[in-house]
């Protein structure tokens, strides 16, 4: 029995020796994989921080590259080429090189892209300035532009180009100045970092185009390159690959310039950064005796978490609680909603809101009820939370109520204090403001409407106008404008009382807004008896047919007026012009006004009750209908 006992008492000092052993070693194996996982985060760190250098080299670099561009490009715009000017632009392209340490060269090329003058005197072949006249021609933007590495000459090697157009006189396209960055500059950058044999940095365009990396060179990646380059995802941070050319398995991070469409790539070899700790991890392995210390570390460290968690806990619940009280007694509207825009938690206020009870909408995405023309302000805020890119969004938008009603609704979105990036937490304070949005939208029409014929009023003209000829001038269309004056209206509102002449100026009216049917067209009264009626897309000859035909209803309402003889009835004057889509065509809008209007004046003047249209390819002349 005894001997049982002293069996049983070995076989558990045994388990609880081995039980002790596999416990030591897996904490000490966790601590290891621990210590690992920094040594990878700290990398990872290191290793995004230089691929931001890397990017705010680059972005710096071309951003003198735009300055010099720029500073030759403004001395040329809108000016006359001649040979003193040539000679000091290329004075200030040489100076401008010499004061840059990351310029190697500056060059100048007309709109067909011919060399007029460099920074080292030196003319180009057409081709090299073809090339980039066509790349960065096609753009139709006078801003500076990053280009692909390109061969300036044939004996010289690729330069990166940042290029920016010359403006003409007439405002079109004139000439390109182009500032030339070496890849070696670059390359020459990046030697400064201490990388391993399988380690590098690369530069490239958004699009995947080589601009420079450590071993040199520049262009598309070539066969047996290591690069990655463009099949990163666009999150940022880092990500670990395994190279399918060398089967190397890289710590790799990307970051993206803000100004140019660059991506600047560092990538270290994972063998290489885990060396030093695989090494200590050996000797730490050795030594047994630590490991019951660390045992008591971890375990004081666990019992002092859980200590912590209750307490979080505990101070957590009794916030909720706070909270829950505080939104169900307010009359605005509280939720909280997940990542995916589902609601958690909504306060009693949504049932008088919405429609809805609060058991019917927990669990369900937000905002289903926003009526599909608001959606996209509802999910652009969302999307602005969910990046980072503001903590708090206010936005306004129309929801459609339980019964069908479309009300309008304010929210105040803000992220959760306790919101982490593993589980994100929006607070959304909503509440309803139908009445002020009606109130504001019923004033804004007004403002817009003319009171007496129920027509748009003279600022409503003016914005349309605007907008029309800025359309017109860029879609080469046709733009008319019918001016129309009510005949000898003074002296019916003498004869027959102001009564009457609104009544008259009402019956016109009506007749001009059945001629303006399309919903582009607009009819609006431009002040007293005055009338006008823009037509877009529409020539000289249609809206001279259909100023014929207003003054011809106009006469057959047959609304008498003793004195505008030799009718004996009310009849207007009708005049027409069109747009003149040329050099003008800016300041079109002034213009096709006083055009109309000197046409009115000639119909008046050659006996009433016509329609006079001034000729558009000869503004002093005039056509009658």
């Amino acid at each position: 029995m005894l001997e049982g006992l002293q069996k049983s008492l070995g076989g558990r000092a045994t388990v609880y020796v081995a039980a002790i052993c596999l416990i030591i070693l897996g904490l000490e194996g966790w601590r290891e994989w621990t210590s690992r996982s920094a040594v990878l985060g700290h990398s990872e760190e290191d290793i995004a921080g230089l691929a931001h250098a890397v990017h705010q080299h680059a972005e710096d670099t071309f951003e003198m590259a735009s300055a010099a561009a720029t500073a030759v490009a403004r001395g040329l715009d809108r000016q006359h080429r001649t040979p003193e000017l040539l000679t000091r632009t290329a004075e200030l392209m040489r100076s401008s090189v010499s004061a840059s340490s990351r310029v190697v060269a500056l060059y100048l090329f007309d709109r067909d892209g011919n060399w007029l003058a460099s920074s080292e005197g030196l003319p180009l072949s057409a081709e090299a300035g073809k090339q980039l006249v066509q790349v960065f021609g096609e753009r139709r933007s006078y801003a500076p532009a990053l280009g692909e590495p390109v061969r300036l000459g044939a004996g010289s090697g690729p330069v990166i180009p940042v290029a920016r157009g010359i403006v003409g006189a007439l405002g079109t396209f004139d000439g390109l100045v182009v500032a030339a960055v070496e890849p070696r500059e670059l390359a020459g950058f990046y030697a400064r970092f201490e990388l391993g044999p399988r380690d590098y940095i690369a530069l490239a365009t958004a699009s995947g185009v080589l601009l420079a990396h450590s071993a040199g060179g520049a262009g598309p990646p070539q066969p047996g390159d290591p690069f990655v380059l463009g099949t990163l995802p666009p999150d940022p941070g880092t990500s670990v690959l395994r190279s399918p050319v060398d089967q190397v398995e890289r710590i790799i991070a990307q970051s993206t310039a803000s100004r140019f469409p660059v991506v600047a790539e560092v990538a270290r070899s994972m063998q290489d950064l885990l060396a030093p700790w695989l090494q200590d991890a050996m000797q730490r392995l050795a030594v047994t005796a630590l490991l019951v210390g660390v045992l008591a570390v971890v375990g004081l460290r666990l019992a002092d978490q859980i200590w912590r968690r209750h307490r979080s806990e505990a101070v957590l619940a009794r916030k909720e609680s706070e909270f829950r009280l505080l939104a169900e007694s307010a009359i605005d509207l509280v939720e909280r909603f997940d990542a995916d825009g589902r609601r958690l938690y909504c306060s009693p206020a949504i049932e008088w809101m919405t429609g809805h009870k609060p058991e019917e909408v927990i669990g369900k995405i937000a905002f289903d009820i926003v009526v599909p023309e608001d959606r996209h302000v509802v999910d652009a805020a969302a999307r602005r939370l969910r990046s980072g890119l503001t903590d708090a969004e206010t936005i306004t938008y129309r929801v459609r109520h339980k019964d069908g009603r479309e009300l309008w609704f304010e929210t105040a979105l803000r992220m959760a204090a306790d919101s982490t990036p593993e589980r994100p937490g929006v607070v959304g304070v909503t509440r309803d403001v139908t009445e002020r949005k009606l109130l504001e939208i019923r004033l804004a029409d007004m403002a817009r409407v003319d009171g007496l014929t129920g027509l748009a009023n003279r600022r409503a003209f003016d914005e349309a106008l605007q907008r029309e000829v800025a359309r017109a001038c860029r879609t080469r269309r046709p733009l008319a404008l019918l001016m129309i004056d009510a005949d000898r209206f003074k002296r019916f509102n003498d004869d027959y009382g102001h009564l009457a002449g609104d009544a008259c100026l009402k019956a016109m009216t009506a007749v001009l807004a059945r001629h303006g049917r399309r919903p582009s067209d607009l009819a609006a009264r431009y002040g007293g008896e005055e009338l006008v009626l823009l037509l877009p897309e529409t020539d000289l000859t249609a809206a001279r047919q259909v100023g014929n035909e207003i003054c011809r209803d106009v006469q057959a309402l047959g609304i008498a007026h003793a004195r505008n003889l030799p009718w004996g009835c009310a009849t207007v004057s009708v005049g027409v012009a069109e747009l003149m889509l040329d050099a003008t065509a800016p300041h079109g809008g002034t213009s096709l006004i006083a055009a109309a209007d000197l046409a009115l004046y000639d119909a008046k003047a050659q006996g009433r009750n016509q329609c006079v249209a001034v000729s558009r390819t000869e503004p002093t002349s005039r056509l009658a209908g």
